[in-house]
């Protein structure tokens, strides 16, 4: 008996953690990533600029933007996702359409106004990651409908998938679209 109402207490706190973490997430994350090896884009020693803004829906997540910026080499990627926050891992799913696996954030610390921790992106290589609390960041480029209407995929390297629901967009340009595309090849042919 005693048992039990330890598992039921320690399960309670977590959820609890989970929800704080939640509401301290909402808001909108900016800061660099340097990757020293290959990730998920193929590509090893690269420097990125990385926004997410997340936006809380119900207890544990929601949906949200991620803007990235290949300092190397100006490319850019940008997505909605869906996420949540179980057993304090933050889980990252983008649109289905995009070939991208999900990605997990885990061993973090979260403060007001800063984030640092670590992303397993489906390479089994870890990112390490820091993120200040950036109140100033604008979407506009991204989330005006007229904008993003107007944006068509003009090159074989450039990906625009805009105007679906919310969750379910994304663009990519350069070495951005073309990792997307060969993901995309890959999974046809399985």
């Amino acid at each position: 008996m005693i048992t039990i109402a330890i598992t039921m207490l320690t399960s309670c706190d977590q959820e609890a953690w989970d929800r704080q973490d939640a509401r301290t997430l909402d808001g909108t994350w900016t800061g660099y990533i340097d990757v020293y090896y290959a990730d998920r884009w193929g590509w090893t020693g690269d420097s990125y600029r990385t926004t997410f803004r997340f936006v809380q829906e119900n207890a544990y997540g929601g949906w949200g933007e991620e803007a990235d910026y290949n300092l190397t080499y100006g490319d850019t990627f940008y997505s909605e996702f869906m996420w949540e926050v179980v057993n304090s891992t933050i889980r990252i799913t983008y649109p289905s359409r995009s070939g991208l696996a999900p990605i997990l954030i885990y061993k973090y610390r979260l403060y007001d106004d800063f984030f640092e921790g670590y992303i397993d992106d489906g390479t089994n290589k870890d990112i390490r990651f820091q993120l200040y609390y950036d109140g100033n960041y604008n979407w506009g480029r991204w989330s005006n409908p007229y904008y993003a209407s107007r944006r068509g995929a003009s090159t074989a390297n450039e990906i625009n998938e805009m105007g679906g629901e919310r969750g379910t967009n994304f663009y990519a340009t350069g070495r951005f679209a073309d990792r997307l595309n060969s993901l995309n090849a890959e999974t046809a042919t399985e």
